[in-house]
């Protein structure tokens, strides 16, 4: 498809006539020329973008948002500076999937139907099991966590204080370190386990909600579940402080637990059960808890819109190039999954905000040091991750992604 520069310049022009934020936008004829508006953002820079080939002006005019990320990675598109601006675009545009890039995106959710543990395992190690080096970037440099923190201040995006290491709970400022402590404590504070009690956590990463389980509850036992090798001999470096008899970390599937405990902490992981797998899941939590025994239920939501959760153009880009085994249920759904498979909803909260400034950390991390990813992964692959931690950031603040912590007993 041949097209001039001036139909994409008067394209960026009528389509993005009422976006408040600036973009500079370069095209493959050497003209350049910018558009929106000046309204303060959290990032003082502009989104600039520099559309190196034909092709790719011609993806944007086809309304082909995912062939035009698809240039992004190889090259033919440099994106630089205020990325977090990609995910208010839709808003301002109106721009959706073309009807083919949403028959793709469905068909490739549907190969996710059902998450069996062979699947599970393919799933998880291909989003976590990436060089150590990489992940040491990013994540906080306590607890290794690889979600939603719960920060003093969420609408506080201080771009120094997100790059600045601290250490947790005793930082005395706003740090993504203490940020995931709190999230760590405050589903300690829910659990309350007695003396003797047992908590297992699905999911559980490198291991910090089992390393402040252990801080904040010297006289309970608790266990720990991942897919990940690289989460295990991280979690168990961690947790080697720690009286051993105290502690569990294993690496495999969840379901092969046929104890019961008192109590269960799953962060994160319910997103990788398959569009499926939900109600499973929560079958297979009710079956590893007492009676009466407490359950902090955290994860990614999806708003109602009344099609396909999986249509969206950046949940159809990350799945392809991020996280293949993806797939997240609305609130509605998690709520009905868990009041009528044996639990009760006591409690829940809005996290978004907080995910917001999570991703937002690991994004501005992540690029101080992008020269490691670049060496251990390649530039396409940093590339892919600076749409994904931007885009999500972007996601949360203006609500076309959710995420929700519900408290819950069993009945």
């Amino acid at each position: 498809m041949r097209i001039s520069a001036d139909k994409l310049k008067s394209f960026f022009y009528n389509t993005l006539s009422s976006f408040p934020w600036r973009i500079i936008v370069k095209d493959w004829t050497g003209q350049s020329y910018s558009v929106g508006g000046d309204e303060p953002h959290w990032h003082a820079r502009p989104l600039e973008m520099d559309i190196k080939t034909e092709r790719a002006g011609a993806d944007l005019l086809a309304m082909r948002p995912m062939k035009f990320l698809d240039r992004f990675l190889a090259g033919e598109v440099d994106m630089r500076g205020n990325l977090y601006l990609l995910s208010h675009i839709r808003q301002y545009a109106k721009m959706s999937l073309s009807i083919p890039q949403m028959v793709l995106s469905v068909l490739s959710s549907r190969a996710f139907l059902l998450q069996d543990t062979k699947r599970a395992k393919t799933n998880v190690k291909s989003h976590y099991d990436i060089p150590q080096e990489v992940l040491d970037t990013y994540l906080d440099q306590t607890y290794m966590s690889y979600s939603c923190a719960m920060f003093e201040q969420p609408e506080d995006f201080d771009v120094d204080e997100m790059l600045r290491p601290g250490r947790g709970k005793q930082d005395n400022f706003d740090s993504l370190e203490k940020a995931q402590w709190r999230k760590f404590a405050d589903a300690m504070e829910f659990l309350d386990p007695k003396r003797g009690e047992t908590v297992v956590d699905i999911g559980c990463g490198y291991g910090g909600q089992l390393a402040v389980a252990l801080e904040s509850t010297p006289a309970s036992r608790v266990v720990g579940w991942t897919h990940s090798a690289n989460q295990v001999r991280g979690g168990r470096r961690m947790l080697a402080e720690f009286d051993e008899g105290r502690w569990e970390l294993n690496e495999g599937d969840y379901r092969l637990e046929n104890r019961q405990f008192d109590h269960v902490a799953s962060t994160g992981m319910v997103s990788h059960v398959g569009p499926r797998g939900l109600v499973p899941y929560v079958r297979n939590i009710r079956k590893l808890i007492r009676d009466g025994g407490r359950y902090v239920h955290h994860a990614l939501m999806a708003p109602y819109t009344g099609r396909s959760l999986d249509s969206d153009i950046g949940i159809a880009f990350n799945k392809k190039y991020v996280w293949p085994g993806f797939h997240w249920f609305t609130y509605a759904q998690h709520t009905k999954a868990l009041e009528e498979n044996g639990f009760e909803v006591v409690r829940s909260t809005n996290l978004s905000q907080h995910y917001a400034k999570t991703t937002a950390a690991w994004y501005e991390r992540m690029m101080q040091k992008k020269g490691v990813m670049v060496s251990h992964m390649g530039e396409a692959t940093l590339r892919a991750w600076q749409i994904y931690l931007s885009g999500a950031s972007g996601g949360f603040t203006n609500g076309e992604m959710h995420v929700y912590r519900l408290y819950c007993r069993a009945r």
